[in-house]
């Protein structure tokens, strides 16, 4: 009985850490990819501001704007994270309002859906 015992505490234990680290991994890796939202929140912000100013699309029309573009354009400072420097691009198109679909690839990180342009 009494070996019973220690052997529920010694596996409670064991399951105690093993739910902590997943947890603390979990939470390490939604910081990680947090920082790299950020990156397309600055390229979404881009890509707006030069939509509004240039693009005349019509309904069925789409554009697509590349982060290099919107760097030497003044409407992106970098697209950069630490040592991790990303490269990307902006679909535009309209459906009632302007929309945005925005795609980024660094070494670490690359948005779902994205494709070499």
């Amino acid at each position: 009985m009494k070996k019973t015992k220690v052997l529920f505490a010694v596996w409670a234990v064991i399951v105690l850490v093993i739910v902590g680290l997943l947890t603390t991994l979990g939470f390490m890796l939604k910081n990680i990819q947090e920082d790299y939202r950020v990156l397309e929140e600055k390229m979404l912000e881009g890509a707006s501001e030069y939509a509004h100013k240039y693009a005349l699309l019509s309904e069925s029309d789409e554009m697509v704007v590349t982060s290099d573009e919107l760097i030497e354009l003044g409407y992106l400072d970098s697209l950069e994270l630490e040592d991790d420097v990303c490269v990307g691009y902006v679909v535009i198109h309209i459906n009632d309002t302007y929309q945005y679909d925005v795609y980024i690839t660094c070494n670490e990180y690359t948005t779902r859906g994205y494709q070499e342009q």
